[in-house]
């Protein structure tokens, strides 16, 4: 049995999984990321499609792979290949400029709260406001 860690990226800044999954490999890691990337979009597909799991083993640095949402999307399974592929490739661009948008974001408020405090005002800013920073 492997520890397997999952990774949610939502384009906001996603959500550390704090607690491992034991499972016996990849290959069941992925199905449970699977399961859960269906579950989760159950009855929001459209609003959830661009998300991505990652999948990353215990001792290891980087996911080793990454499950995209669309690629579990029943409600896709109409679509000829080269239109689900279309919107597989339009979901991880979405996902690439939320990220992006968000990094920016981030980037504004850390800036005037540098600026405001290198002038002696006070000014607070969170930018993981309700979240564990240490996952």
């Amino acid at each position: 049995m492997a520890r397997y860690y999952f990774q949610l990226r939502d384009g906001h800044g996603g959500i550390n999984d704090p607690e491992p999954c034991d499972l016996p490999d990849d290959a069941a890691a992925l199905a449970h990321a699977c399961a859960v990337a269906t579950e989760v979009m159950k009855n929001r597909e459209r609003e959830t499609r661009h998300w991505r799991i990652g999948i990353r083993r215990e001792r290891e640095a980087d996911c080793f792979t990454e499950l995209q949402f669309a690629a579990t999307d029943g409600t896709l399974n109409h679509l000829a290949r080269s239109l689900r592929q279309l919107v597989e490739n339009s979901s991880s661009k979405r996902l690439s400029l939320e990220e992006a948008i968000y990094a920016a974001r981030r980037t504004v408020r850390r800036s005037r709260a540098l600026v405001s405090r290198s002038r002696g005002k006070p000014h607070l800013v969170s930018d993981e406001w309700g979240r564990d920073s240490t996952l």
